[in-house]
């Protein structure tokens, strides 16, 4: 049985790298604010089943095995980990890499300040709790649609980092983001823009039944 862990940044940031190895398969159920409630089954590698508004549809992904291992931790979290688009390591998308990102946050891990760090049950589940600001260098999985929208990220994906860029009149980013990863399993289950003009952005996710993974420590 895996040890406890205490809660410090560098944990957090460990926890969100470890998603791949932490669980093999999920029931849980994604809600955002334009597609209310979606029930999601995922088995690693490769299958999910999304059931919504119009019904049930499978997806399989194009990764067939979490390749290669990462470097472990003495805690049995992930020390270091190549980047989920540079090698085969990523979940089926359903709607947009949001959804990949929030089974696997590795990109929490680098050039994000994190604050106010708290342990708190959410849903009956241990869950690490973080008030994040991305970085110059933050990079998401995906430029148009990452987990902590900000400047940093319009600018290199409509930008392309040019000097003077200014976003869309009328574009307000959040000044934080208040971000929750489940213990167990290492995903994103909560995710609350603090202020900004995409209140939208935000989801909650809610883990019915989890098939963990054994971690060696």
């Amino acid at each position: 049985m895996e040890a406890e862990i205490p809660l410090t940044a560098d944990t957090f940031r460990a926890l969100a790298r470890s998603s791949p190895w932490r669980f093999s398969a999920l029931h849980l159920t994604w809600r955002t604010r334009d597609d209310g409630d979606v029930e999601c089954w995922l088995r690693r590698p490769g299958w999910l089943r999304v059931r919504g508004a119009d019904g049930d549809r499978v997806i399989r992904g194009d990764a067939a095995t979490v390749d290669p291992e990462p470097v472990l931790r003495a805690d049995g979290l992930v020390e270091t980990r190549p980047r989920a688009y540079t090698h085969d390591i990523g979940d089926p998308m359903w709607n947009n890499y949001l959804f990949v990102s929030m089974l696997d946050p590795e990109e929490l891990s680098v050039d994000v300040a994190l604050s106010d760090l708290r342990s708190e049950p959410r849903a009956g589940r241990e869950t690490w709790w973080a008030r994040a600001v991305p970085e110059d260098g933050y990079e998401p999985r995906c430029g148009c649609c990452p987990l902590l929208w900000s400047r940093v990220t319009d600018w290199f994906e409509y930008g392309d980092g040019a000097p003077g860029w200014e976003p869309p009149a009328g574009t307000v980013y959040p000044e934080a983001y208040d971000i929750a990863l489940d213990v167990a399993t290492g995903i994103v289950v909560q995710l609350s823009p603090v202020g900004g003009s995409r209140p939208d952005h935000g989801f909650e996710t809610t883990i019915h039944e989890a098939e963990l993974s054994v971690v060696s420590v």
